[in-house]
């Protein structure tokens, strides 16, 4: 029986000088819990935004949102890869990275999102965050597209960061655009590290924002952030 697509094999050498061997390939459903877990543990509990509602602090806020991630992987078309050693070739190696992108298209981006469902003021104040960012660009008008790839998020383990992890995550974004037929991809970086990353694979830097300006306009102080909030694109290799 074969395997997952693999997309990317490369290697980095660590501190001690050790070259390192990791694979990018398709997610399958076995990991579906450790992605999750994944996310959940250090994607939900560092990025920009939702450090900036609170919802980190919350427990129960977490849980909600744990629960919108399925509702949003259940509801439309997801490409999520890893990232695991290329020195392991077992189905349970150690997840080290995740990449998520979701098929947006113009019709459900034109949807608005809703704050009403929402039972934590935390996860009602991240809504209204993303909804309010989300206006600043719209990148179906700026280049006629009927669809792309958004971003839903990049997350690389705490130990295996600065090998280049999220660098050929990008990387395979821009090759699955190719392969899938899709125009573009692109998305809010609201990080350091991701805005590092896609700088690095040339992705371009389209319209980006204030994060202090952009903290008054939504009622929130965000802290330890970069000094603006970008929104980046690439097309398919």
């Amino acid at each position: 029986m074969s395997g997952p697509r693999v997309w990317s094999r490369f290697s980095a050498k660590a501190s001690d000088g050790t070259v390192l061997k990791f694979r990018i390939e398709d997610m399958t459903e076995d990991r579906i819990e450790d992605v999750m877990t994944l996310l959940m543990t250090h994607f939900a509990t560092e990025e920009s935004l939702h450090r900036g509602s609170g919802v980190p602090k919350n427990p129960k806020a977490m849980a909600e949102l744990q629960e919108i991630y399925k509702e949003l992987w259940n509801e439309k078309p997801n490409q999520i890869v890893i990232c695991v050693s290329d020195e392991e070739t077992t189905t349970n190696s150690e997840l080290l990275g995740a990449s998520v992108m979701d098929l947006e298209t113009r019709e459900e981006a034109s949807k608005e999102i809703r704050h009403d469902n929402a039972t934590t003021e935390e996860i009602k104040k991240f809504l209204e965050i993303i909804t309010c960012l989300f206006t600043k660009y719209n990148v179906f008008d700026k280049y006629d597209l009927d669809k792309f790839y958004d971003d839903r998020g990049v997350v690389v383990l705490p130990k295996c960061r600065g090998l280049g992890i999220a660098q050929e995550f990008f990387r395979v974004r821009r090759l699955m655009c190719k392969e899938h037929n899709i125009p573009m991809t692109g998305g809010w970086m609201t990080s350091f590290g991701s805005q590092k990353a896609a700088i690095r694979d040339n992705w371009e830097t389209v319209f980006e924002i204030n994060y202090e300006d952009f903290g008054k306009e939504v009622g929130v102080k965000f802290e330890n952030v970069p000094p603006t909030c970008i929104f980046m694109i690439a097309r398919g290799e």
